[in-house]
């Protein structure tokens, strides 16, 4: 038992990120062109330097990366934007997006003229009016069942609730 407890702890300390498994695919795979697909509020930790090796994971995919945005985070879609409250939230989101999307591809410009990169490399911001509503973001940081009910279906709550993940967990 001795043993069992040391090898889980072990495995416990064992940290593997986005830079790692990009490490990992690029090299197995070196004649791809990976473009990393996320979020804006995923998109806005990252590029605020939130995450382990921010640099490495723009290096690594080449600056090509696809920020997806509901429509609500730009603009209100059935009352005018006569939620002040609203607004707000979505023009201070939409003014980090872009001076996060700035401060990148300058880094990209920088990185281009010290190196033979792609020319393709962008980051690109895709609308969906279809996508749902739900936002990642505010399911990480909610303990609230009544509203993860309304997001979630039970199966997952119930999986993040027993594996103590997000704010359900033992920090």
């Amino acid at each position: 038992t001795h043993d069992k407890k040391r090898e889980g702890k072990e495995k416990s300390s064992l940290r593997i990120g986005t830079a790692e498994l990009l490490e990992m695919v690029t090299h197995h795979e070196p004649t791809v062109d990976f473009t990393l697909a996320l979020g804006t509020d995923t998109f806005i930790d990252l590029a605020s330097g939130k995450w382990r090796r921010t640099e490495d994971v723009f290096r690594l995919v080449n600056y090509r990366m696809v920020v997806f945005r509901r429509l609500l985070e730009n603009e209100e879609e059935d009352n005018g934007g006569s939620d002040n409250s609203m607004e707000r939230k979505s023009k201070e989101k939409e003014r980090k997006l872009r001076e996060c999307i700035g401060k990148w591809q300058h880094q990209q410009h920088l990185m281009m003229d010290s190196t033979s990169q792609s020319a393709s490399a962008t980051i690109r911001i895709i609308q969906i009016p279809t996508l749902s509503n739900v936002s990642s973001s505010a399911v990480r940081r909610s303990t609230d069942v009544s509203i993860l009910r309304g997001m979630l279906s039970g199966d997952v709550l119930e999986y993040i609730q027993q594996h103590q993940m997000y704010s359900f967990s033992q920090k």
